[in-house]
């Protein structure tokens, strides 16, 4: 299975808004890096994009939107908590409030702080 590491313009802001959305803080952290863990044994790594050489395949895109076309999914146990916390804290970072979708789900979007797209879901 995948484990998902993002490149981030500015690391601290990155793990506030993922401590906040995991309700937990980073597993492992050094000033360039910080590492988000669960118990199932996934995780999110940030890494700062300064660490990227010049030849790597980011770079050439370091002023582009980032995480075109993904979709981060987060499952939650309690939806309506998380949901009231993000709203609280970054508002302006909701892309959809809690719906119910066909598919049995229930849901909310949220963009982080580079404009990774996030599905929070039941």
């Amino acid at each position: 299975m995948f484990h998902t590491e993002l490149f981030v313009r500015k690391l601290s802001a990155s793990i506030v808004f993922y401590r906040c959305l995991f309700g937990k803080p980073c597993a492992e952290y050094n000033e360039k890096r910080a590492l988000f863990k669960n118990e199932d044994g996934a995780a999110l790594l940030l890494t700062d994009e300064s660490v990227l050489g010049e030849n790597h395949y980011f770079t050439a895109m370091a002023d582009s939107k980032k995480g075109k076309g993904v979709e981060l999914i987060l499952p939650v146990n309690n939806l309506e908590a998380v949901f009231n916390k993000i709203h609280r804290i970054y508002p302006e970072n909701i892309e959809s409030a809690i719906v119910s979708r066909p598919w049995g789900k229930v849901d909310f979007r949220v963009v982080d702080p580079d404009g990774y797209y996030v599905r929070v879901t039941s």
